[in-house]
């Protein structure tokens, strides 16, 4: 559930609240199962889950929150309309005039991978595998070369 955390990390280095008043957790997690070779190893599947982020009497204004939520999912999660992700939600709660309680509800996918392992416990497709944490490369930048040249 790493996109999860590293949000949480980036809305708790922005000091939105206190420490001990932000907290998140995953609910509803689902395994689709892919079973498909990739350059490095097995795509497993894809693991889609709910996401919450509770800010306890949250000081500043909500819009700002919900600018800093979306720019981190359009940097850090461009393939949401790929899985057809929901919209983030916001319940804002007023406690006074100038304190909210806010929670945060989306949904996150994030694929799993394997890696070819003899001494690995899982067995799968006629192999052993291990689980590994896996960072898929893409190219941002290439040249396209025609007969020998580039």
């Amino acid at each position: 559930m790493n996109k999860l955390q590293a949000l949480t990390a980036y809305l708790q280095e922005r000091s939105l609240v206190e420490p001990e008043q932000l907290d998140s957790w995953t609910e509803q997690v689902k395994l689709k199962l892919v079973w498909k070779p990739d350059v490095d190893g097995m795509h497993m599947g894809d693991m889609r889950y709910r996401a919450v982020i509770v800010l306890e009497r949250f000081a500043d204004h909500p819009t700002r929150l919900m600018a800093l939520v979306g720019s981190w999912l359009e940097t850090h999660d461009p393939e949401r309309d790929r899985h057809e992700l929901e919209t983030p939600e916001f319940a804002v709660e007023p406690l006074d005039s100038d304190l909210f309680d806010v929670e945060i509800a989306l949904e996150f996918v994030e694929s799993l991978y394997l890696a070819e392992d003899d001494a690995g416990e899982i067995q799968a497709l006629g192999k052993t595998w291990s689980f590994k944490p896996y960072d898929l490369w893409i190219a941002e930048k290439g040249e396209v070369a025609s007969h020998g040249q580039a």
